[in-house]
């Protein structure tokens, strides 16, 4: 998704609808604190955090009128939501009324609230159900056939391995360092992963998700995840409210949301967390549709990071430290 920069008085508008989010439930959290004075840094809002005033929903929505730049910070209210660690009634009925009020019925929203009322199952199997990588199986049964839903199956139950994906796996391992596919290789190797495909591991179709770990540098602890999903969550295109509900309820809340991953709770890092959106924005290809990564696994991926566009987060850091403040 491309990366909407608010006027001033539309930031002004989304940092006092973030406040409302924020104190939803009586008191502003340390975490809610942090995320809400990341927000200020991130897009130069300087009124100090403890004077502004909460907006309401309609004010909001009579400010703010871009649908793109509703979405996006519809998605800011989603983390800020589950930021503390928790999310309750008062919290989701809050994230209601602005979601109404800015005319945006999401199905992110609604997985807060099941969330809210403790149903854990109904929100995982509405997270699960929208994930990226259900689009993508859909989209290579569509190329090679219903066989891919089958072969992923037998693979998950720890039926049979999945020889045709594995035998061009390990060819991976003649490629020069620093090629992709070496990348590769070596990722599954240090991780100790299970290679995709064999007896009991995930799909051939994770390693979407594992190669944009490599392109964008970002590791395989829950911090790297909440990063990776939130840099993929930037170049996505389809349903990436939904993105943020999943890392988030996993590895914020503690909820074993992604199957075979043991949750964590707490571990948003709130500068780095928008720094990797802001990083999976500015890429000018979408991994996760037309990418295949066999036409590319021989590269370097240094060439790949320049020709797709990943910049390194100093990039927006140092971009962000020369600006000039408004007067």
């Amino acid at each position: 998704m491309k990366l909407q920069f608010p006027n001033p008085d539309e930031l002004d508008l989304g940092m006092r609808a973030l406040k409302a989010m924020a104190l939803a439930d009586g008191e502003m959290h340390q975490a809610e604190r942090d995320l809400l004075e990341a927000g200020q840094a991130f897009f130069g809002h300087h009124t100090p955090l403890d004077t502004l005033e909460p907006s309401t929903p309609e004010a909001l929505a009579a400010g703010l009128l871009d649908p793109a730049k509703r979405l996006q910070l519809m998605a800011a209210m989603i983390v800020a939501c589950m930021v503390d660690g928790e999310v309750n009634a008062e919290e989701a009925r809050c994230l209601r009324d602005f979601a109404t009020a800015l005319e945006i019925d999401d199905p992110a929203i609604r997985q807060v609230e099941h969330i809210a009322k403790g149903h854990f199952l109904r929100a995982r199997l509405d997270i699960l159900r929208r994930f990226w990588a259900v689009e993508k199986a859909r989209q290579l049964a569509a190329e090679q056939g219903v066989g891919v839903y089958f072969k992923s199956l037998l693979g998950l139950l720890g039926v049979r391995d999945d020889k045709e994906a594995l035998a061009r796996w390990a060819t991976l391992a003649d490629l020069p360092p620093g090629s992709l596919g070496r990348a590769y290789h070596d990722y599954i190797v240090d991780n100790g992963f299970d290679w995709p495909g064999s007896k009991g591991a995930p799909p051939a179709i994770i390693a979407f998700h594992d190669f944009a770990h490599i392109l964008s540098g970002y590791g395989t602890t829950p911090d790297g995840e909440m990063l990776i999903v939130a840099f993929s969550a930037g170049f996505a295109r389809h349903e990436w409210l939904s993105i943020f509900t999943f890392v988030l309820s996993q590895f914020q809340l503690g909820l074993p949301t992604a199957p075979r991953v043991p949750p964590s709770r707490m571990t948003l890092q709130p500068e780095r967390f928008l720094r990797a959106f802001q990083r999976g924005a500015a890429m000018n290809i979408n991994l996760n549709e037309g990418w295949d990564y066999w036409e590319v696994i021989g590269e370097p991926v240094e060439d790949l990071r320049r020709r797709y566009n990943i910049l390194p987060e100093s990039h927006f850091v140092q971009a962000t430290a020369t600006a000039s403040p408004p007067p």
